[in-house]
């Protein structure tokens, strides 16, 4: 059995909200190998960035960010 299966076969028994947040984070890390290739920051990952520094932590819509990555 590869990774992929058994990361399916271990969500099966997850409740929706976890299996939810499981696939939110697989979506983060493919749209983070994205930007590895990219290496260009747009306006908004700049925005966040600079946000973070200043300790605030508004939520980043990863929707958001991956239209402003297509659209560049």
């Amino acid at each position: 059995m590869n990774t992929a299966e058994e990361v399916y076969k271990s969500m099966q028994s997850l409740p929706e909200h976890l299996a939810l947040e499981v696939l939110h984070f697989v979506e983060f890390l493919k749209f983070k190998q994205e930007l590895e290739l990219e290496k260009t920051p747009n306006e908004l990952t700049i925005k966040a960035m600079q946000e973070a520094e200043n300790g605030k932590y508004e939520k980043v819509d990863l929707d958001g960010l991956k239209k402003q990555w297509e659209d560049a």
